[in-house]
Order: C-alpha cells, then structure tokens, then sequence
C-alpha cells in the first residue's frame, strides 16, 4: 500500500481502502462523491485520494472562428506554442503525452492524460498537430476549420523570416493545446546535468480568450482564459502516483515511452527517475502545508494568485536543493518561511494594449516590459540557478529572452500614436463576433442607445479609463478628451509620454480606498516580506539604485520586500542571460526597452521618480490602475478578482450585484454582456465565488445615490446610480469599444 499513502500524502489524506462498489461513484460523479464524504465524515481515511479532479462536462462546439486581432494564423500559432523557457509542468514531455490519467478504468480501457478532449475541460483551448519540422499552415491546414482558422487572416505583423531565425518557429505533434510548448533539451543551469525535453506554459495558456455562444466558439487572443491550473496540478499529481505504483500500470507506461525516446529504456532509471519526482513533489507539499499560516483562497476557473505564486517558486522552491529533499530537515527556516498562502487571485488580465502602457499589472506596479516578460516566466517554472556552488553561475536560467522580445513586438506593433490606433495585437471587435450570429438577443446594436450611452461614457467613465480608444465619434464631438491626445483639461499629467524612442499612454492610477475593490492584490509587492540567502549578494535597494538610479529611499528593511527582491533577482536573471548570449548593443537595447526596472514611485515614501508624470514623493498608499477599455465587452468576469459575471450588473450598486455565482462555463450572454450567471449549487467541476470570502469582494467601483459632485462621493462610489435606461445606454455603448 505504499503507493497508496503517497497519493494520500499528495492530496491532504490517508487511504485505508477502496471499494469496488463505489467505483462508478468515484469515476462518474467525483465532485458528488466528495462532498458525500464530507458530509460523512470520511473524507480523512476512505476513498478521496483516488478521486480525480472534478472537471466540467465539455461543451458542445460545432463552429469555431478565431477573431480578426490583425495577427495571421502564422503569428497566433508561433505565438501559442514558443517556448518561453520554462518547465512548469514536473514530468518530462515524453512522459507527460504518455501518462495514462490517474483515475480507474473505464471498460473500455484507459485513456491518455494529454488527449486534448481532457484537457479541454480544464479549460484549455485545442490547437492543431503540426509534425516536427513543419510550420503551421494557416487556412490551409487540414482541419483548420475544426480549430478555427477559418481564412487566411491579415499578413504578418512581424517579419516572420526574422522572428523565425531568432527565436525558431515550435511544432505540436502530439496535439497539444493552445499554451502549452516544448522545452528542447539541455544543461541543468544548476548541477549542469543534461535534462530532457520538458513541457512548460506560455502566456498564452492564461491569455487566450474562448467564448460560446449557440454552439459556436469565439476565439481571440490576448484575452483571459478560462483554465483550471490547480485541477491540471492535481490531474498529473494522480497520473504520475498511479502510474509509478501499479506495476502493470509502469510496464505498459515504460514500453510507450521507450518507444518514443530510446533514452527512457532503461526501465530501473526511469522508475528511479519517476519516484524523485513524487518525492520532490510530496516534500515540497508537506512543507507548504506547515509554513501555511493562513487558509488559501480558491482560484478555481479563469483565476490566479500570480503574484503569491511567482513568491513561492523564486523565493522558495528554487531555494532547494537536492540535498534538501533527501534530509527535509536541513532546510533553513528562513526559507521555509518564504512561503505565503494563495490569497489573492485575480483574473487574467487581456494583453491587448499592454505593451504602450506606461504603468502594467492591476496595482500598477512593473515599468520595464522584458522584467515583466522574465518575471512571468520564472513564475511558471523556468530552470534558474539560485543554489550552485559556484556564485559566478548564480540566475543563469533557461529562459528565452529572444522568444520573450519577439512576442513583445509582436503584441507591441508599432507607434501607436503615429496612427492613433493600436496595430500590435488589437482588441476583439463586437462587431466581428455580431455578423456570426444575426440580429436579436442582444447582438444587433441600436444606434439611438450607443449615441447615448457615448455621453454616459463621458459623464461616468473617461476620468480613470479615458477616452475610447477606437471611436472617432467621440473624438469628434470631445477632441480634448480623445484617447490620442497628448493632454487633457481635466487632467494634470499628460495622457502619454516619451521614453526612449517609444511612446506610452499614461493610465490613470486611484488609491486603492477610493476605489473601494478588493484590497488582497494590492497588498501583495508591498506587504509580503522575503528572506534572501546571503550567498546570493542581494542588495535589492542598492543594487537597483545603482544600476536604474531608481532613487528608492535608503532604507534597509526595505532589502526585504518582496517587490524589490523580485525585481532584484530578475534584474540579475536577464543580465546573466546577455552575458551567456551575446548580443549586439543595438539589439539588446531593444530588447531591454527603455525603461528602468524601477518601482512605482507612489509605493516608496520619499521616492524620487524615475517616472515623469508621477510626484517626486508620496506616501506608501496601494494603488490600482484604470487601462482603456476597447474590448471590455469579451473580458468577464470583471473587477481585477472576477468578483462580477457581467457589465451590466458592474454599472449596478454594489449591494445588487451577486454574491454568489459559478464560473467555469463559457456560455455568453450577448445582452447582460458576460458571462451566463448560474447560481450555486454549481455544476460539477465549476468554481463557486463567493463575495463573502477573503479576496473575493465585489464592492467598489459602484454607482450609487444621487450625488453629481465626484469629489463629494464617497468611497468605493465613482458616480451616481443609473436609471435602468442609462444603465442599457452605456452598456450598448461599451459592445462598440
């Protein structure tokens, strides 16, 4: 039974058993199984551990269209599968496609984890096979429709020729979502050892949009996905500990394997590889669960805590080492207290625009788009040397920095103020998505009520969001609060600035109190504190001051904020990366951008900007920025933690709003403009949010009362209530953006 009390220790309990007649139970209906033995009283000691994760019904899709972004299929599919460098998910790839799923037989067989129908019910979105070797080939593809690509798409952003010689074109031949990437071989940046090719996500894997609508699924990049990724953790948790301790199970998985990489042979290694995993993997469990001083919040569906997690990987898993997991108990406590709960999810942020504003994230706190770009990718499990003996080779990593800066310019685009619009990778258009569906439920627009609900959008929303981005009426009727305007009257800083060669819009950042939305997220960089090794000469204060003049205040306790040892570590990861990889000046100073990695000013007390439109000083207030809102209509659930299904019942007082709903199903409602709002008990394998619990408040942003004077209101109030009118005024104003 050892196999047995491994997969318990990987799940929270201990089995002592499992019977035959709750088979059916178990394998049809988990989520229902679970509660009963909740309810029971049994969930510590019967059958929970061999319980999959409970996973929505997959939907039926009979069309699907990916949205004209100006991206070809070339560029959306390089974009879906190049490698960022990173292993995020722990086995190989060889055994990732082979891995049988960790649950109990159907009669007919068993089936493989990395069949896309499963993963689709996590919330991925399918994608073509493309042998290796090969290029997509768009339209032209067999299937292509299956997936999508419906017509061949506007010409390539970027010279393709180029990117490819940069940073490769990937192939996909086992069918794998969109998201997912192969890490080619190569040397352990820590022991130097050889590791196999490993299977790692992209920015793509979170930012990809998918709704549904009749049967029809609408595709647009740069929007937020609807994945499960603490489900998939637990999917492959479940398919390694049955696969390793079946032995009939690990010969059929052995010979598959052997098969498709001869390097895996050797069956004695390949078991012995297997358990170092599992043990890794229960080692770092068990250790979370002691340093977890407070309950993590649920992520669920469509949600992360990316910045707690990107914490506990920097600052705690890459502090193990091997030595570590053979004797847990050597372990510094210091390190183990570098671990945080899961406590602050959000949803995922659309990419669109992203690359020209001054200020990204939700609490407006990175500058330098490649610290954001290497951040992300150390997050999501990019192999960085932070423990070798040798302190010459500390942060040399395996992430790709040239991948990195291809997708950047391909979101980028280029001078968006030279034509007064965004020609990167653009916001889906309601539009697009209207003409597949004809008029009624709420697609066709209604001119009267859009020409209305553009003054609404004046009255309630250009103070933080601005003007439209994509809408010449206003910029007509209102020049001086267009979008493209390098000041405004009722503003105090200019709506974009110069840095370098390149020109960003300034977005609007509001206290968090006046704001009155949930307060977790904006605590994170500036509240959490790490411990940082002394072996890796650290200085984040000074060594950011030297090397970006960042001019944060002298003060050493601030060595041990998060945000500023973060930035510290991915400054030292991306110098490393030069140094292995040289590179002319020309091109690395385009790569790098030209802004400092710098911390936002209004976080420091004392702080000389690095940032011109901020004040040379202020005092430490958590802040959350406003970014435009062109294609807002394909972005729920809204509020930065996905708090609200729809924008209609956004432009409600906060106290009418939902308080509980369950996310996970993709079905649109074309008239509320969001998600379908169904109500708890949810379904199997959907997320319930509750707006009760810690992180999941849906209050702020609410238009209530009848107070006109916006600096009288108060706060968490940001205007005065809506007639049921005005309220479907603006709503059919904001389809349009």
């Amino acid at each position: 039974m050892r196999w047995a009390i491994k997969l318990l220790l990987w799940t929270g309990g201990v089995v002592v058993g499992l019977v035959a007649v709750v088979y059916a139970a178990i394998f049809f209906a988990p989520l229902t199984f679970s509660r009963l033995l909740d309810k029971a009283s049994l969930a510590v000691g019967v059958a929970k551990g061999f319980i999959p994760p409970p996973l929505p019904t997959q939907s039926e899709v009979k069309e699907a269209y990916w949205l004209d972004q100006t991206w070809s299929h070339r560029d959306r599919f390089w974009f879906h599968h190049a490698s960022q460098g990173t292993a995020t998910l722990p086995v190989p790839y060889d055994w990732f496609v082979e891995l049988q799923r960790g649950e109990l037989p159907l009669p007919t067989g068993l089936r493989r984890l990395a069949d896309s129908e499963y993963l689709e019910r996590f919330g991925f979105i399918p994608s073509p096979r493309v042998a290796k070797g090969e290029k997509f080939a768009g339209a032209a593809a067999p299937d292509a429709a299956k997936f999508g690509y419906r017509a061949e798409g506007p010409a390539d952003v970027a010279d393709a020729a180029d990117r490819d010689r940069i940073a490769g074109y990937p192939d996909n031949p086992d069918g794998l979502p969109v998201g997912f990437a192969r890490l080619a071989a190569g040397l352990d940046p820590t022991t130097n050892a050889k590791y196999p090719d490993q299977l790692g996500l992209t920015c793509s894997a979170c930012h990809t949009g998918h709704l549904e609508y009749r049967n029809v699924s609408l595709r647009f990049d740069g929007g937020p996905a609807m994945v499960n990724l603490d489900a998939l953790s637990k999917a492959i948790g479940l398919a390694i500990g049955y696969t390793l301790e079946l032995p009939w199970r690990f010969d059929a998985f052995a010979e598959r394997v052997a098969k498709r990489n001869p390097e895996w042979k050797d069956k004695d290694k390949l078991q012995a590889e297997m358990s170092r995993i599992v043990s890794m993997l229960l080692t770092i469990n068990a250790w979370e669960k002691q340093s977890n001083g407070t309950p993590d919040v649920e992520e669920g569906i469509g949600r992360l805590d990316a910045l707690n997690r990107i914490g506990n990987q920097v600052f705690f898993n890459d502090l193990l080492t091997e030595e570590d997991f053979k004797n847990p108990k050597r372990v510094p406590a210091r390190v183990v207290s570098n671990y945080r709960a899961i406590n602050a999810p959000v949803s995922f942020p659309p990419l669109w625009d992203t690359p020209s504003l001054l200020w990204v994230q939700y609490d407006a706190s990175i500058f330098n788009e490649l610290v954001r770009n290497a951040g992300e990718s150390l997050g999501v499990t990019a192999k960085i040397n932070m423990t070798g003996a040798d302190p010459g080779k500390h942060f040399s990593s395996s992430i790709r920095l040239a991948a990195m800066a291809e997708m950047e310019k391909m979101l980028r685009g280029t001078d968006p103020l030279a034509g007064k619009a965004f020609n990167g990778l653009t916001a889906p258009k309601w539009s697009d998505a209207a003409k597949l569906f004809g008029k009624g439920a709420g697609w066709d627009l209604d001119d009267a009520k859009v020409d209305r609900g553009r003054d609404l959008y004046r009255t309630f929303c250009v103070e933080c969001h601005r003007g439209p981005v994509r809408d010449a009426k206003f910029d007509s009727r209102w020049p001086e609060l267009s979008f493209w305007a390098a000041t405004s009257p009722d503003r105090t800083e200019p709506n974009w600035l110069q840095i370098g060669d390149r020109n960003y819009f300034n977005v609007v950042q509001k206290p968090v109190a006046d704001m009155g939305t949930d307060r977790q997220q904006s605590r994170v960089l500036i509240e959490r504190q790490v411990a940082l090794p002394p072996e890796l000469n650290l200085h984040p204060v000074s060594d950011l001051n030297k090397r970006w003049n960042c001019r944060i205040p002298d003060d050493e306790g601030l060595n041990s904020s998060f945000g500023l040892a973060l930035m510290a570590v991915v400054d030292r990861t991306i110098d490393r990366w030069f140094a292995e990889n040289p590179t002319d000046p020309k091109t690395e100073a385009e790569m790098r951008g030209p802004r400092p990695n710098c911390p936002n000013p209004r976080t420091f007390t004392g702080m000389q900007t690095a940032d011109p439109a901020a004040p040379a000083a202020s005092p430490i207030v958590p802040h959350y920025r406003a970014r435009p809102l062109d294609g807002v209509w394909a972005t729920a659930p809204y509020l930065h933690n996905g708090s609200v299904p729809t924008l209609r019942a956004m432009l409600t007082p906060q106290k009418d709003r939902p308080t509980k709903f369950c996310v996970g199903s993709r079905q649109f409602d074309p008239a509320a403009v969001g998600l379908k709002i169904d109500v708890p008990p949810c379904a199997t394998g959907l997320t319930e949010i509750d707006t009760s619990e810690l992180g999941n408040s849906n209050a702020g942003h609410s238009f209530e009362g009848m107070q006109t004077d916006i600096r009288k209101l108060p706060p968490g109030v940001i205007g005065r209530a809506l007639t049921d009118g005005e309220r479907d005024d603006l709503v059919e104003y904001l389809k349009t953006l």
